[in-house]
């Protein structure tokens, strides 16, 4: 794979995992009882948590589509693959927690 093809795929996948992260810093700026609740175990916590990876992951969605209608594919294949620790979160919280 050309270097030029890694970097894009580097960028969209930090792209990727910023959304999420974004979609966090909203949520414990909206919630700010949450900074206190440190117990991962708590519902609300997990309701919270659970409606800002989603966040994320719509947010994630539309760079996607952008990244593909502007013919970065590559681009694109980062930001899908940056999808899958949301996903694997989205499994903890809702299956094993």
């Amino acid at each position: 794979m050309k270097l030029s093809k890694r970097i894009d795929l580097l960028i969209g996948f930090i792209v990727g995992i910023g959304a999420p992260i974004f979609a966090m810093a909203i949520a414990l700026e909206t919630f700010p009882v949450l900074q206190e609740v440190g117990d991962v175990a708590n519902p609300a916590w997990r309701l919270i948590v659970m409606r800002a990876i989603s966040f994320g992951v719509i947010i994630n969605a539309a760079l996607f589509f952008i990244a593909m209608n502007f013919g970065r594919d590559n681009v694109s294949k980062g930001i899908l693959i940056s999808c899958v620790p949301s996903v694997l979160a989205v499994v903890y919280f809702q299956f094993i927690l």
